[in-house]
């Protein structure tokens, strides 16, 4: 794996507790005094180059409030949201807007509960891929061991040498994995195997 990018992991915070607060800062305003309930992940981005980053995502939903669409379509406007895109979701009307590189919206779930939801700009932390130093290699077999005859001690699939993607596809040898199927990432396999 190359090296991770400058000033990368800081990025990333700041990108997260920037929708964070402008996702409570939505939420205060089309359901006051409602407190969210809050989910947020972190999903792994990778190209078919092998950069990798990560996206923060967070979900909130203010249980048991009522909005409307004009409300958070006024809300979004007031706080500087822009290119908004309207449609119909299966519990009502849907808003979607953009700012920075953040998107932001609101549905509502068929109980009625509205759901605010909000994804940061993708933070690449690796410009590209190089595949991790070998996990065995002649001098480092223990007795009774020899290089693995699948992967010639890399420890890592052959198929997509650790990436677990082959041209921007799941690596169907692997699955995502990365070891190496025959000695599970050691780079080694037992002598008569």
């Amino acid at each position: 794996m190359s090296e991770e990018i400058e000033g990368a992991a800081e990025e990333f915070e700041r990108s997260a507790n920037r929708l964070r607060s402008e996702l409570r800062a939505l939420a205060a305003a089309v359901a006051p005094g409602v407190e969210p309930a809050v989910e947020e992940r972190i999903q792994e981005r990778r190209t078919t180059r092998g950069a990798m980053g990560s996206q923060f995502t967070v979900t909130m939903t203010p249980v048991g409030a009522s909005c409307t669409a004009a409300a958070a379509s006024d809300a979004m406007a007031a706080a500087g949201w822009c290119s908004f895109e309207t449609g119909e979701g299966p519990g009502g009307p849907s808003l979607k807007a953009r700012r920075d590189g953040f998107e932001v919206g609101l549905f509502s779930r068929p109980s009625g509960d509205p759901v605010i939801w909000g994804k940061a700009p993708v933070v690449w932390f690796h410009d590209r891929w190089i595949r991790p130093p070998r996990a065995a290699g002649p001098q480092t077999s223990a007795p009774g061991y020899r290089l693995c005859r699948l992967c010639d001690g890399w420890g890592t699939c052959g198929e997509c040498e650790g990436l677990g993607f082959v041209d921007g596809s799941r690596c169907v040898e692997c699955g995502l994995a990365m070891d190496c199927s025959s000695c599970g990432g050691s780079g080694r396999e037992r002598l008569g195997s």
